[in-house]
């Protein structure tokens, strides 16, 4: 049908310029905050892209509901302050097959984000958590950025690089400080280079052309120890035995598990998929509006009320897990409200006869 094919290629293309800006926002906020985690030498360099791609598969679930929403909202908003809605109802469309025509783009949209919030973010979750203890059980010299100082294995001192090759082989002008159990050592080196030992596996940092200052300065023991080359073990950090978080497991493992973390994070995985449905369902009588109110009154109500339930989703998780509500409730209760708000929203504006289906006008084509 000419009206149905209009009206979702308008929502179309409404939600595709959607999508582009909140993700824009949401990404360039995560970049920044995965620099600064560089920065601070908790992240290598190296990983940056990688866990970036990885935060852009779980904005993606978060954003996707909230576009749609917005988009059927906002173009449905622009149908009514041009009179182009008036045009359609005066055609017999009705708002249930309003409600049908976005209800049919929703379903296909809802499959898109199930495949995400089933398959693919837990897997982004995961290996996300791998990448991030990996990060942690490195090395001192992980991480390390020229000019800066970084923080040694377990706190055993700092260290300070001022330029380091683009391969990472080569340091110039090293500075090592080191807590020791009676004062602390100081190492200065013109040069220095990570090896590995081949029988051993351990890392050493190699030193070429430095000095060591150990003990306190005008006390006994003060030792100065001038080298031509020296080799400093890198002390790794102990690999954690992290257990798997919730939200990193396979969906199938989640049915299996008999737990209320569990069963919350479960329900937390659907909660976006029946979000879809009925977000897009209630911004049809959430858009109706006449030419004099307000082109953003609308959208003001209806980003009010998706903080509400989105908010709603996550505080009735940790509920689940409190056990102030039983895993069998689930979040199905919040579904419930807000497919009521729908129901009431439609009763409101076109009645009971339309609501059940009776008197229903369409056209065919």
């Amino acid at each position: 049908m000419i009206i149905a094919r209009y009206l979702i290629k308008e929502i179309a293309q409404t939600l595709f310029g959607v999508l582009l800006v909140l993700m824009l926002i949401g990404l360039s906020a995560q970049l920044v905050s995965l620099f600064a985690e560089v920065t601070a030498g908790n992240l290598s360099i190296n990983t940056v892209m990688v866990l970036f791609g990885l935060k852009a598969l779980k904005m993606l679930l978060v954003i996707l509901p909230l576009s749609l929403y917005l988009a059927v909202l906002m173009r449905l908003s622009q149908f009514y302050q041009n009179n182009e809605m008036a045009a359609i109802s005066a055609s017999g469309i009705s708002q249930i097959y309003i409600l049908r025509i976005v209800l049919s783009f929703s379903v296909l949209f809802s499959i898109l984000v199930g495949i995400l919030s089933l398959q693919v973010v837990p897997w982004a979750n995961n290996l996300q958590q791998d990448i991030v203890i990996k990060s942690e059980s490195s090395s001192s010299l992980e991480g390390m950025i020229a000019g800066r100082f970084k923080e040694m294995s377990s706190g055993a001192g700092v260290m300070y690089v001022e330029k380091i090759n683009d391969e990472q082989t080569r340091l110039d002008n090293v500075f090592i400080q080191r807590k020791l159990k009676k004062g602390e050592s100081i190492t200065r080196a013109k040069y220095g280079s990570q090896v590995i030992d081949d029988l051993t596996g351990d890392r050493y940092l190699v030193l070429d052309k430095g000095v060591r200052f150990e003990g306190q300065p005008g006390k006994k023991g003060f030792t100065i120890i001038a080298f031509e080359e020296q080799g400093i073990r890198i002390s790794e950090k102990s690999a954690v035995n992290v257990q798997k978080k919730y939200s990193a497991m396979l969906t199938m493992e989640l049915l299996k598990g008999k737990s209320v973390t569990h069963t919350s994070e479960l329900h937390s995985r659907i909660a976006p998929i029946l979000l879809c449905l009925l977000l897009s369902a209630l911004a049809i009588p959430l858009s109706h509006t006449s030419p004099r109110q307000g082109r953003y009154t609308r959208l003001g109500i209806g980003l009010v009320i998706y903080l509400v339930f989105s908010n709603l989703v996550y505080v009735g998780k940790n509920w689940i897990n409190l056990g102030k509500i039983s895993p069998e409730l689930g979040l199905w209760w919040i579904h419930a409200i807000l497919l009521l708000l729908v129901v009431f929203l439609f009763m409101q504006q076109t009645g009971f006869k339309y609501l059940f289906g009776k008197n229903i006008k369409g056209i065919k084509g």
